[in-house]
Formats: structure tokens, sequence, C-alpha cells
């Protein structure tokens, strides 16, 4: 099934507070002289802990029975970083405007990757999100390193993590609302409490389904 729409979850959600934060999956073993090797077992996943501000009853349990509705973790669904919806540099996206931004030819090295159709100039900063479109999944990266477009709107770009192999050249780009697709943590969901003429307490755990 395909990852719900922003407009299933995250648009009908208001935060309270969000970690937004990678969960890596290595493997780790060392020596008594303080040597360590690490070894990846899986690629690292967005994780995204989200507590909610307090609401009508109605407002929340409309969000909770929307969570509900995902089933576990057999529904996606699209999310954001509430704190990287545009690039720094361009907190409206006003700069962008309408540009197609895809990628270019990737080389081996899948952390440097270059973009293609930015504005003249138009600067990504270290830290911004961007969501990268594959042929039935979607990448979600971070920028490592701040960077400005040629004059040809051309911008090799370092992220986190190492994009996955089935991303190819002339991938569509997203750099408004970029959104990582994800399932609730088991267990996780809080439908929040009600108190007086409210409800506080709502929120969720989710985590990137690869």
């Amino acid at each position: 099934m395909a990852p719900l729409p922003l407009s299933a979850i995250n648009d009908r959600l208001s935060h309270d507070a969000v970690v937004f934060d990678i969960q890596r999956n290595d493997e780790f073993s060392g020596t008594g002289d303080g040597d360590l090797w690490q070894q990846e077992l899986a690629r690292p996943l967005w994780t995204a802990e989200i507590s909610l501000n307090e609401g009508s009853h109605d407002e929340l349990k409309q969000v909770a029975a929307r969570i509900r509705k995902l089933d576990g973790a057999r529904q996606a669904f699209m999310l954001c970083d509430p704190l990287s919806l545009y690039p720094q540099a361009d907190p409206t996206g006003s700069i962008l405007g309408s540009a197609v931004v895809t990628l270019g030819v990737i080389g081996s090295d899948r952390t440097a990757i270059p973009f293609l159709g930015l504005p003249s100039g138009y600067v990504l900063t270290v830290g911004d999100k961007v969501q990268i479109q594959g042929t039935t999944k979607t990448a979600f990266v971070e920028v490592s390193e701040t960077v400005a477009a040629s004059a040809g709107g051309v911008a090799t770009v370092s992220i986190f993590p190492r994009l996955p192999n089935w991303v190819l050249a002339a991938s569509p780009v997203t750099l408004k609302k970029p959104a990582c697709p994800m399932v609730i943590v088991p267990g996780s969901h809080r439908p929040g409490t009600s108190q007086g003429v409210l409800t506080a307490g709502a929120g969720f755990k989710a985590i990137q389904k690869s």
C-alpha cells in the first residue's frame, strides 16, 4: 500500500513538541585496548516522537481515530519534520517558486548527489530536509553541508543518510514540505486524557518505512 498523503495525518496535527532523529542499526565490537569496529546491519531510519497540543475533545478524538485506522504499523503515511518545512534560506519557498528540481547522474559515492533545476545561486543549508521520489519508494535525506547552486541551477549536495540504490537519475526532488514515509511504532500512540473541557497528553512515535 502506498503511504497516505500529508492531508491524511500530517496536516491534521497541532504540534506541542517534536523530536525528529535517526535510529542507527549498527553492531559494535571492540578490544581491551580501545579499538572499536562498527558494522551497519541495516540502513539508518528516521524517527519522530510527537506530542500534540491540548485541544477540544472532538479534535483529539478525531486525530486518535485516524491513527487507529492506520491499523498499527500496516499503513504508512507521509510525515514532515515541522522544523524543516522549507529550506532555511528560503523560509516560505518563494525563491524556489515553481522550479522543477531533479537528480543528475548519481556517482558511486551516494552521499554527494547533483541537484538540477535550482534557481541560480539557490542555497541549501546544512540541516535542510529533502524528499526524493523513486519509482515505488520515497527517500528522505538531510543536507550535510551548505551549498549554493551555480548560475545554471546545479548544486552537488552532501546528504545523510546515503542515497538508496533504487533511487535513479532524473528522480523528482521535493524541497517544499519534504516528507518521510512512516508508520506508528506499536504501542506508542497516546490518545490523550480528558481534563475538563480539553484533552491533553496526546501523541505518538513513528519510524520510517523503507
